[in-house]
């Protein structure tokens, strides 16, 4: 016990250290703020020690957070937004069943702390020799003790409404956090008996994550009578019962009668410290913006160009296989939805209508956030044509150029993907009002249109104000992870203010015009300093 305290004790000195040192980096990079600290910083241990106070309760309070956001946003925010006319009973079963879908089905097969590859184990391994079974008691303690304190609190304060009581809160999350626990011991044994890290098969994980989720939320559309089984789950107490007693059986195994060596060094076993996810992260990265080499045979100079609009011709031409293929893609992906949406309407006639649906607008958000190409655009422009010239101030300084030249035509490509999205969009309406016009068709085009040109700017005027890649195509900038995430933001602001379709279409498009005017001053006086090389 005292060894695995003073573990505990090591790992949090190292998340400490490492969590104050990310600051002082990003800190320096804010404006105004940043000139004051200097890299002495790094070597104050005094003041260091003190921020390790400050770092301790943000790491705390973010734990806590998080579990705020997952039972908030994922099970207490839909069931207060969409379940009004709900008896108190019926929304409580259906809390505790998207809790069992989420946390029981779905985590049991995507989590698992022993064989999870990470930065710190791979510190704490391989470079401080801390022993791996030592390191993994150390871990699943503070793991699962932070987890069942966080859950319990989160719980009491997102179910309290719904008529949970604190003892029915403890014993819920007290038995899911034995789950988890028996999760563990039973994915280490797989690994043992077979090899296999299970948290690592995505299309398996994937698989289990779509079925658990429409699980969980296609109660709240009423188009499929899907019992509430997670509710009558855990609603058994002697099922409760059990898996308290297997989490303890699994975790006496796990902390006192398993040896982690094997598991530790399988998920550790590189030459570099560079985490395994990471990693295939990294390749796929650059395999996204890998371009075949039959993409330059029979390239045409254009002749009737000049400057940076020859450069970006000969670009577009050169790599027409790597901007065309993402193209495509989304609009296979917009058909499918098109036939998803229609067949819907056909089976489901007579449970639809176009009123129920304006519930739904401000999913058009989120859908073109994920179906605009601005992302894959820039790490492409980046790792093809910037990397190089990026050094050359010359080109920094005519930023102003290229950018018109690069959002001309992207905006060509999201518009098309937006007129696609709406195009599918009314025909879904039309076919759910029986062919007769409805006045929610206009915002639909009007809010899609807007936000394919939004999310062009976006994307593209984060790249030049803050070009967050490196040459190995990472991103470690979190004021760009911050911003670039303000899609999702604006779509859970929708979601919770829920406004009509015209206001909602007629503020985007005035956002968009705002923006869309202010990007070119912004990339004139900022882009020659911010459009460099990392």
């Amino acid at each position: 016990m005292p060894e695995m305290l003073n573990t505990m004790v090591r790992i949090w000195q190292l998340q400490i250290a490492v969590f104050v040192n990310k600051l002082i980096f990003y800190t320096q990079r804010l404006p105004l703020i940043g000139r004051l600290i200097t890299e002495r910083a790094y070597a104050a241990v005094q003041a260091k020690r003190r921020s390790g106070v400050v770092a301790v309760v943000l790491i705390l309070l973010g734990g806590l957070a998080e579990s705020l956001l997952y039972f908030g946003v994922l099970l207490a925010l839909p069931i207060a937004l969409w379940t009004l006319d709900w008896a108190a009973d019926e929304r409580l079963d259906l809390f505790m069943h998207i809790y069992f879908c989420m946390s029981v089905l779905l985590a049991g097969v995507s989590s698992a702390k022993v064989l999870e590859s990470n930065k710190m184990k791979y510190t704490a391994v391989r470079l401080m020799r801390i022993a791996p079974t030592r390191y993994m008691r150390a871990v699943l303690v503070n793991r699962y003790a932070t987890f069942l304190v966080y859950q319990w609190i989160a719980m009491m304060m997102t179910a309290g409404s719904l008529g949970l009581s604190a003892q029915q809160a403890l014993l819920l999350v007290g038995a899911v956090t034995m789950w988890r626990i028996l999760c563990e011991l039973l994915h280490l044994r797989l690994f043992r008996y077979s090899t296999i890290i299970l948290v690592k098969k995505t299309g398996l994980v994937s698989l289990v994550m779509l079925v658990s989720l429409a699980a969980a939320y296609l109660p709240f559309t009423g188009l499929i009578d899907v019992p509430l089984f997670g509710a009558a789950v855990l609603g058994q107490p002697l099922l409760l019962v059990l898996l308290l007693l297997s989490g303890l059986a699994a975790g006496y195994i796990l902390l006192l009668r398993t040896n982690y060596t094997d598991a530790v060094r399988a998920v550790t076993s590189f030459d570099d410290p560079l985490l395994n996810m990471e990693r295939m992260l990294l390749d796929l990265q650059q395999k996204s913006v890998q371009t075949d080499r039959t993409d330059n045979s029979g390239v045409l100079p254009a002749q009737d160009k000049r400057g940076y609009a020859y450069l970006h011709s000969v670009f577009v031409k050169r790599h027409r296989g790597l901007v065309a293929a993402p193209f495509h893609k989304r609009l296979v992906i917009i058909s499918i939805i098109g036939v998803l949406l229609a067949l819907s309407s056909l089976f489901y006639k007579e449970s639809l209508n176009v009123t129920q649906l304006e519930r739904y607008v401000s999913f058009i958000i989120l859908a073109m956030f994920q179906l605009t190409m601005g992302n894959q655009w820039c790490r492409a422009l980046f790792r093809h044509c910037d990397l190089p010239l990026m050094r050359y101030s010359f080109y920094r300084k005519d930023a102003l150029q290229h950018f018109r030249l690069r959002l001309r035509w992207l905006l060509g490509r999201n518009i098309l993907i937006g007129g696609s999205l709406a195009a599918v969009l009314s025909v879904f309406i039309l076919i759910v009002a029986e062919g007769r016009f409805h006045p929610i068709l206009l915002p639909i085009w009007l809010l899609t249109l807007a936000l394919a040109v939004i999310f062009t700017v976006h994307h593209l005027l984060l790249y030049y104000l803050l070009q967050p890649y490196t040459p190995d195509m990472t991103t470690g900038n979190p004021w760009f992870t911050l911003l670039n995430s303000l899609g999702s933001i604006g779509f859970l602001a929708a979601f919770l203010l829920r406004p009509t379709p015209w206001i909602l279409a007629v503020t985007i498009a005035s956002l968009t015009v705002v923006y869309l005017i202010s990007a070119f001053p912004l990339v004139s006086r900022y882009s020659c300093s911010r459009f460099s090389l990392k």
